[in-house]
This record gives structure tokens, C-alpha cells and sequence, in this order.
């Protein structure tokens, strides 16, 4: 038990000493070299339990509501967020929300992407995180239903798809 609350005292440590900062100073930079319309943001209210974001902003979606005759209420588009998220224990979860319309259903889920100890969290996989972001930003504008269904796992499988 000890170590445990060592490690995650270091941990903190650690994201205070410099993994803040490199989060922070590469996420700029990819927006910067890629001219990704987004804007890093740090949520730093916590002590101990900070997290910094990538944002994707918010927007008119093109979608209005008609309130009366000749006028209508844009709903606005959130864009999603990359989120490197201080844990209680000191580790960091990584995750990416989709971005959603206002009053359009409920937004989806997050994704986990990982949770990894400071010291594994490397430039290199700043980017990845960044590239997997693109890409769950990308699925959720050209979402469509004419994807495959998921093949299914278990005993009950083939008898469904007979049915």
C-alpha cells in the first residue's frame, strides 16, 4: 500500500514538472503544423486531478429550429475534445469525446483511448492520440448506416442470424 501512494504522489509530481507542458506544447504544435481548427485548453480548477484538451470548438451545425413564423434558433455543433485527464491515483487517461448538436439526441459516449502511468506517456504517442481523434471526428461527420453489422461472439450467434 506504501508504494502505491508513493507512485502516486511521484505521478503528480511528474505531471506538474514537465508532463503538463509537453502535453501542452505538442498539442499546440499539431495544431499549429496540421491547421486543425481547434485550441488547447487546460481545466486546472482541480489540483491534483488537471486536464488538458484539445477542443474542437463550437459552431452553428446548419440545423434550425423553427421557433415561430420567419424565425428560426441555430443549434450549435461541439466539436469534440481529445482529453489527457490527471486520475486521482496520478495516472492519465486519455480519451475523446465526439463532438454532438445541441437537441439532436444524446451525445455519444466517450472513447477511452488508455490509461497510461506519466512516464509512459511519450511525444510520440501524443500525436497517435491526435491521429485517433481525426479519426473518431471523421467517423462521426460521414457516419452513415451502411456499415456492416459487427460480427457477433458466443454460442448464440448462428441461431440469431437464422432467425
Amino acid at each position: 500500500m506504501n508504494s502505491v501512494l508513493k507512485n502516486t504522489i511521484n505521478y503528480r509530481k511528474e505531471w506538474n514538472k514537465k508532463l503538463k507542458k509537453m502535453i501542452i506544447n505538442n498539442l499546440e504544435k499539431i495544431v499549429k503544423e496540421s491547421g486543425l481548427k481547434a485550441e488547447v485548453i487546460v481545466h486546472d480548477q482541480y489540483e491534483g486531478l488537471e486536464a488538458i484538451s484539445l477542443f474542437a470548438g463550437a459552431k452553428e451545425s446548419g440545423i434550425y429550429e423553427k421557433v415561430s413564423d420567419g424565425v428560426k434558433k441555430p443549434l450549435i455543433r461541439t466539436g469534440g475534445m481529445l482529453m489527457f485527464q490527471q486520475l486521482f491515483n496520478g495516472k492519465i487517461s486519455i480519451w475523446v469525446n465526439y463532438p454532438y448538436i445541441e437537441g439532436i439526441g444524446d451525445p455519444k459516449a466517450p472513447k477511452m483511448l488508455e490509461i497510461v502511468r506519466p512516464h509512459e506517456l511519450k511525444e510520440v504517442n501524443i500525436l497517435r492520440y491526435a491521429e485517433q481523434f481525426v479519426e473518431a471526428i471523421t467517423e462521426w461527420e460521414d457516419y452513415d448506416d451502411d456499415l456492416p453489422p459487427a460480427a457477433g461472439i458466443g454460442f448464440n450467434h448462428q441461431a440469431a442470424s437464422i432467425k
